[in-house]
């Protein structure tokens, strides 16, 4: 009797099916492999490279195996000469120290535990002090370890379960502050706790070059501001002088409004109030605009009270010379208010540039929300330090040339300057003389004298 005729057709096409199935899945099948540790994860204390970085690698061990010791082999570049190791177990919140002996050899640090870690185990390997190259990108650790004699190789089976970890690439900086870790002399400066929290040259490098971009920022904002500020004024003050009673009211409203308010309180409604009332407009324009009308109302009086300032025989001049207001405005009164403005026009330049600061309130990434910035990370206050020398970058020469416009103004306009005798004489209160020097004329004269040689 055939097998045809015991089974039929339908059930033997049933049994090939069947053993079709089995014996693929004979042929895939591969034994699960087994790894003695689990959820591995990489961590630095540092994001950036070229410097000193601790490497920290944890792992659970598998409930079935033991650990009798395991090897982390850093990639090339890495100089692992004078690392340090430190391993622990975790059980809950306590660290539980693991008798071990390390060593180092080329690219790879190993640890042998004198007892073999247990199974079901949170290890913590640390290997600090390892100098990490200063280009920046993604590395891995190869890890190898013996359980019960045989040797192994982690294989990272996901993102939650990898030795890789990554790093940036520092900035010039931040590299040159690295190298001043390692000077002697500097870790001397920083024992002075005053020196160490005002002026640590580590933090004044990296500031340096970080507060730059907020300095330049600073300065974009109040030179797109400015000028537009003094069209403004100029039309303020002219609205002013209108003998137009509504055109007058307007411009006396706006004016007081502007200068009866906190430049912090406008900033606030234009960066906050705007967009709520769905009026969005990017934030450095928002910021120019702002400062421009804040400007405005005082350069309004101060065009005012130049153009009042001068000579109405000025102006019936221009008109004796067949000249209409406009042209005697223009040819005549306004270049003369200009060169009597100018030096509180410069007063008004660098309080405006100051006042810039006040925009890192809402967000706005200047000069002092780069330093602040750094602070916050640091908890050290050089970068205000570093931001108030780019401050005074800009501020000491301005002053300088106000007082020297000030200086010529006074002598254009019939006075008189202090001549360098009466300066003299007018700082002799702090000057020291020895009391053998004789009168304070005789010593002006013999230090004139001395100075002049």
């Amino acid at each position: 009797m055939s097998l045809r005729r015991t089974v039929g057709p339908r059930a033997l096409a049933v049994w090939l099916i069947v053993l079709f199935i089995a014996a693929a899945g004979l042929m895939g099948a591969r034994p699960a492999p087994v790894y003695a540790l689990n959820q591995a994860q990489v961590t630095l204390d540092q994001s950036t490279g070229d410097q000193p970085i601790r490497y920290t690698f944890e792992a659970n061990t598998d409930a079935s195996e033991t650990l009798d010791s395991i090897s982390l082999a850093f990639p090339e570049g890495f100089d692992i000469k004078d690392s340090k190791t430190d391993v622990v177990t975790l059980q809950g919140l306590n660290r539980v120290t693991v008798p071990y002996t390390s060593s180092v050899a080329g690219q790879v640090v190993t640890v042998k535990f004198e007892k073999p870690v247990a199974g079901g185990s949170d290890l913590r390997v640390t290997v600090g002090n390892v100098l990490t190259p200063a280009k920046g990108g993604t590395y891995s650790l190869k890890v190898t370890y013996l359980s019960g004699g045989q040797e192994k190789t982690f294989v990272s089976t996901n993102a939650q379960n990898t030795t890789s970890f990554s790093f940036a690439t520092p900035t010039l900086g931040e590299s040159i502050a690295h190298r001043l870790d390692q000077s002697p002399l500097v870790a001397k400066w920083n024992s002075v706790p005053f020196l160490n929290l005002f002026l640590q040259p580590q933090y004044a490098v990296i500031a340096l070059t970080t507060v730059w971009q907020g300095w330049l920022i600073s300065i974009s904002l109040i030179l797109l501001a400015f000028p537009l500020a003094i069209v403004g004024g100029l039309m303020l003050a002219f609205m002013k002088m209108a003998k137009i009673a509504p055109i007058r009211w307007i411009a006396n409203v706006y004016v007081n409004v502007i200068r009866g308010t906190p430049l912090f309180l406008q900033i606030a409604v234009a960066f906050v109030g705007l967009p709520i009332a769905g009026l969005r407009v990017q934030w450095f324009a928002t910021g120019v605009i702002v400062l421009a009308l804040n400007s405005s109302a005082y350069l309004a009086e101060i065009f005012r009270a130049g153009i009042q300032s001068i000579n109405k025989g000025q102006f019936e001049a221009a008109s004796s010379l067949g000249m209409t207001y406009p042209q005697a405005m223009g040819f005549v009164v306004v270049p003369q208010t200009v060169k009597r403005v100018l030096p509180t026009m410069t007063s008004e330049f660098i309080l405006l540039f100051k006042d810039t600061a006040l925009l890192s309130a809402v967000g706005v990434f200047e000069l002092m929300l780069y330093s602040n910035s750094l602070v916050a990370r640091s908890g050290n206050i050089t970068p205000f330090m570093i931001a108030a020398c780019y401050y005074l970058i800009i501020t000491i020469p301005l002053i300088n040339i106000v007082a020297v416009l000030e200086a010529k103004l006074a002598v254009s306009e019939g006075g008189s300057v202090a001549s360098l005798d009466e300066k003299k004489k007018g700082r002799s209160w702090w000057r020291w003389r020895p009391s053998s020097a004789g009168p304070e004329s005789e010593f002006l004269t013999s230090t004139a004298e001395h100075e002049s040689r």
